[in-house]
């Protein structure tokens, strides 16, 4: 092999080193960029979850509360042994016994669209809904990424710890960490008693969840 010959084997092995460590350097700006696109959405989907999470909770908390101004007196009738620990006058549990024989019934779960008021009417369980278009309130759905909002009045135990008070509350068991960042954003934007942030670790929220409830009454567990 003469000289020459060698000379272009060496500046061929040459140009491909230059060409693999432009492909390398391509590679890793793509990733860079990528990981910030990704980044910035995450941002973006969190802050806009995080605004669309708190604008429901203060129309329900509205809702609630403007229960409570127009008929302070509730429903006295309401008994321990149905709604143990109820506050008066704050609605009922949808679920509770208290509306066996009521006009509308009982409510198979306590989704906060099935909230009624107890002053309107007063010591009767025919209370009114809360939402739908007899009221003129309307309770738009919770963000595809959440179940529906939830609403306990009462006291409970479940595991180790017990709730009292009144709270709504909402839940996801998708994988996007941008939930959990959302909530986290909304929870910061109130006292520490008023929102709680928490996943499995806290024996209100099933496995495999993150969830956010809102307390309108809080008495334990203390914060």
């Amino acid at each position: 092999m003469d000289f020459i010959t060698n000379k272009r084997i060496a500046e061929t092995g040459s140009a491909l080193v230059y060409i693999l460590i432009a492909i390398a350097l391509m590679a890793a700006l793509t990733a860079t960029f990528v990981n910030s696109d990704s980044q910035q959405s995450r941002s973006q989907n969190s802050f806009k979850l995080a605004q669309d999470v708190k604008s429901q909770i203060q129309t329900i908390k509205a809702a609630i509360e403007g229960c409570t101004l127009l008929y302070p007196g509730g429903d006295i009738t309401v008994a321990g042994a149905t709604d143990p620990g109820f506050h008066n006058p704050f609605p009922v549990n949808p679920s509770s016994d208290h509306f066996i024989g009521s006009t509308l019934g009982q409510e198979a779960d306590d989704a906060v669209s099935g909230l009624r008021c107890p002053g309107n009417p007063g010591d009767t369980n025919d209370h009114e809904p809360i939402f739908g278009a007899a009221s003129g309130q309307n309770l738009s759905p919770a963000p595809g990424v959440l179940e529906d909002w939830m609403y306990f009045n009462g006291t409970k135990t479940v595991g180790a710890t017990t709730y009292t008070g009144v709270y709504i509350s909402t839940r996801s068991n998708k994988t996007d960490p941008y939930i959990a960042e959302a909530f986290d954003k909304v929870a910061s934007t109130f006292s520490a008693c008023e929102a709680d942030s928490v996943d499995a670790s806290d024996d209100d929220c099933a496995a495999g969840y993150v969830c956010l409830r809102y307390w309108i009454i809080r008495s334990s567990p203390a914060c």
